[in-house]
């Protein structure tokens, strides 16, 4: 007995000795992707692999094991199974994915070992004594609810799904062929079977669907979807052959299972209370607006998250000194963080709740308006890193693009891009500096002193972006075929006039004047704030000249002016983002009527142009709000099943709407005939994005506080829409 207990122990430990030539699947400059797959040889109840590299690396990641050490200056990396893959059996094949990082465009050569035990070799007893537990573990999709008046909670499993009991094809001394047929009654968009065997066995491997993990006793196997095999209709049968191996000479077991539909999301929100008789229920839109802010984060989510089917993503995103650079917003439906526009959301997000706070206060979402803007503005912070030093973007956008899937699933270091006094970025340093002035107001009075240092930030970096000039996409080529600006002068007077109201000093509102621009502006957006700051000087100053250049800017955008007019009356500016240029401009009419600029005039027709973004149309271009809204947003987690069934390009092509409802995301619109095409693949229509609602919450938040002063339009006995009249006979020009 003892001479056997002493063979087995030799068995058990000793280490696999031939290397693995590891293959790169991909690279780029910076990192590289590749995937080490060891043969099984003799039965493991934890292991250990060794990668060993011909270059130092600064980094690695990997999927399904833990990193333990590093060795030889980072030529050598030593992983660990984690809790659930611990179990190795004779005949299987263990496939580990990893990404590592190094210097340029590294394609290293690779060669690993694997063997028996933990990192110095020794036996993991529990995992041995754990072989002899029944306890099962399953995944099942999750069920949610919301209201308006509590948060969400974390996802919980519900007991439905769709049995089957295995059909015995065929079997031999040490494995079987088994069959599971499933008839599901809905639509799936992604799922997960359990298998549960009436005894252990050593694995499953089948043609639909990928092996995810095992209980630890080996009885309970799941698998998961592939993005080309999560789709099958209702009532179709769902076929699963696979093969699976026993351990001993013994008959094959029995099976049962459950299949899960991961591609099926019960969260629901209510609508927001209001007691307000106004057309369209703002509070309600307040409330999903900042909702689709909060679908947008990116980093570690905190225990507040209200959305259920976000998780925390792209934790190693990092500088180039390791600076950490997490947190954020996803910029639109992809997962790349572009700060140009991310400033100039919370700008302008800031810029609503500084001018009509009451409507937050009213809506009860104060507490949520500043939740939201701090989340950005918490990271901007971490990217000025220096005096004269701020990163503005993270991840490859071109890459970024070509990936269709969940930011959780990202695991990746993605590369970083940083101006500095060599590589100046004008625009983007004073677009940062103004989101942080604004914040330093917004957050004044409820935290003194969080708004002391984002004004401290604001202040360096206004003397940064004012120091050295440059477009921020000249001097960072990689940035420049996405959010490329066409000058810099507009954020020179931009910058100027917030950290003006941030400070009083008049250094900053002379800097602003000499940065003026009278001409009427075809658009106020992340590249062109002319006419927000036209109407900020004129509040500001009360000056003739101001007052003429916003006046002549409507002229532009009123009917009988330049902008061309839909049929059904919404100001049409451009192709991409028709929605946003509309709302943009009423937020700035909002904010000059305020002001005694052409007051019910203004109003009447920025309320015409958000009311039809809400539906007077027949339509709600806002996901989630009325009864006819987009259903397939251009968005990549919303569009992808709950882990972890996979998501990927096929889902992009799908007809069927998004699994998870997006709450609150204004699309980009409709085309200039009113036609709209609710494709996911048609971003010029269906594309969301946080500048897109940046501009339109506010001008929500506007009109609020309008019906709150008993000034709305509706109220006013002046509210026919579309609005067609009115224009260019009043304005002077």
């Amino acid at each position: 007995m003892w001479c056997r207990l002493l063979l087995l122990v030799v068995v058990l430990f000793s280490p696999v000795t031939s290397d693995i030539t590891v293959p790169v699947t991909n690279h780029w400059n910076g990192g590289f992707q590749a995937s080490a797959c060891f043969p099984i040889t003799e039965e493991m109840h934890s292991w250990t692999v060794t990668l060993t590299f011909d270059q130092p690396l600064t980094s690695l990641n990997a999927y399904t094991a833990d990193v333990k050490e590093t060795l030889e200056g980072g030529k050598v990396f030593v992983l660990h199974n984690k809790d659930w893959n611990k179990e190795e059996h004779v005949g299987d094949k263990l496939c580990l994915d990893f990404q590592g990082h190094g210097t340029g465009d590294i394609a290293p050569v690779i060669t690993g070992t694997i063997h028996a035990g933990d990192v110095t070799g020794a036996p993991n007893t529990a995992s041995t004594a754990r072989t002899t537990q029944t306890a099962h573990v399953t995944t099942k999709p999750p069920t949610h609810s919301t209201t308006a008046s509590g948060p969400t909670h974390a996802p919980v499993y519900n007991a439905n799904g769709y049995p089957a009991t295995m059909t015995l094809i065929r079997e031999w001394s040490e494995g079987f062929t088994g069959e599971l047929v499933f008839y599901p009654g809905e639509d799936l968009l992604g799922w997960v079977v359990n298998i549960t065997f009436s005894s252990p066995v050593t694995g499953v491997e089948a043609g639909l669907g990928q092996f995810y993990k095992k209980s630890p006793d080996g009885r309970v196997f799941t698998m998961v979807s592939m993005p080309d095999q999560g789709v099958f209709k209702a009532g179709q049968k769902m076929r699963m052959v696979f093969i699976s191996h026993f351990l001993g000479n013994g008959k094959a077991p029995t099976a049962t299972a459950v299949l899960y539909n991961m591609g099926k999301d019960t969260w629901k929100v209510n609508p927001a209370v209001t007691t307000d008789t106004s057309k369209y229920n703002y509070n309600d839109l307040l409330y999903k607006s900042i909702l689709f802010y909060e679908a947008q984060r990116s980093g570690k989510l905190p225990a507040n998250n209200r959305i259920p089917y976000r998780g925390d993503s792209a934790l190693n995103d990092t500088g180039d000194n390791h600076e950490d650079l997490t947190g954020g917003w996803y910029d639109a439906g992809d997962d790349i963080k572009f700060n140009f526009p991310m400033a100039y959301s919370v700008t302008v997000l800031a810029w609503g709740y500084i001018m009509y706070p009451e409507a937050y206060k009213s809506a009860g979402q104060e507490d949520y308006l500043l939740d939201s803007i701090k989340w950005p503005l918490d990271y901007l912070l971490k990217c000025h890193t220096k005096d004269e030093e701020l990163y503005v973007q993270v991840g490859n956008a071109t890459k970024d693009h070509a990936f269709w899937g969940p930011p959780e699933k990202m695991i990746q270091k993605r590369p970083s891009f940083r101006i500095n006094s060599t590589k100046p970025g004008t625009d983007v340093a004073m677009e940062t500096a103004a989101a942080f002035a604004a914040g330093s107001i917004a957050f004044k009075a409820k935290d003194p002193s969080y708004s002391t240092t984002l004004l401290n930030h604001a202040k360096k970096l206004w003397d940064f972006g004012n120091k050295y000039r440059e477009l921020y996409s000249n001097s960072l080529p990689g940035v420049s075929p996405f959010y490329r600006s066409n000058n810099y002068t507009d954020e020179l007077c931009w910058g100027s006039l917030w950290l003006y109201q941030a400070t009083n000093d008049l250094t900053y509102l002379a800097e602003a004047e000499k940065y003026f621009d009278p001409h009427p502006a075809s658009e106020f957006s992340w590249d062109d704030k002319t006419v927000a700051n036209q109407v900020l000087l004129y509040k500001l100053r009360k000056l003739d000249t101001y007052k003429m250049a916003v006046e002549n800017t409507f002229k532009y955008w009123f009917p009988g002016g330049s902008s061309h007019y839909t049929p059904k009356g919404l100001a049409y500016s451009m192709e991409w983002g028709s929605l946003r240029h509309a709302a943009n401009l009423a937020l700035v009419a909002l904010v000059a009527a305020d002001n005694g600029i052409h007051t019910l005039e203004y109003r009447h027709w920025a309320m015409c142009q958000i009311h039809y973004a809400l539906g007077d149309t027949g339509f709600s271009y806002v996901i989630g709000f009325g009864d006819k809204y987009p259903l397939r947003p251009h968005h990549r987690s919303s569009s992808c099943p709950f882990l972890p069934a996979h998501c990927g390009p096929p889902m992009l092509n799908l007809t069927e709407p998004n699994v998870h409802t997006l709450y609150g995301a204004l699309v980009s619109g409709p085309g200039p005939d009113d036609s709209y095409s609710d494709v996911r693949t048609n971003y010029l229509y269906n594309d969301v994005a946080c500048d897109y609602n940046a501009g339109f919450q506010s001008a929500v938040a506007a009109l609020k506080s309008l019906w709150l002063r008993s000034e709305h339009p509706e109220q006013q006995n002046n509210a026919k829409c579309p609005y067609v009249s009115g224009g260019s006979d009043n304005i002077i020009g």
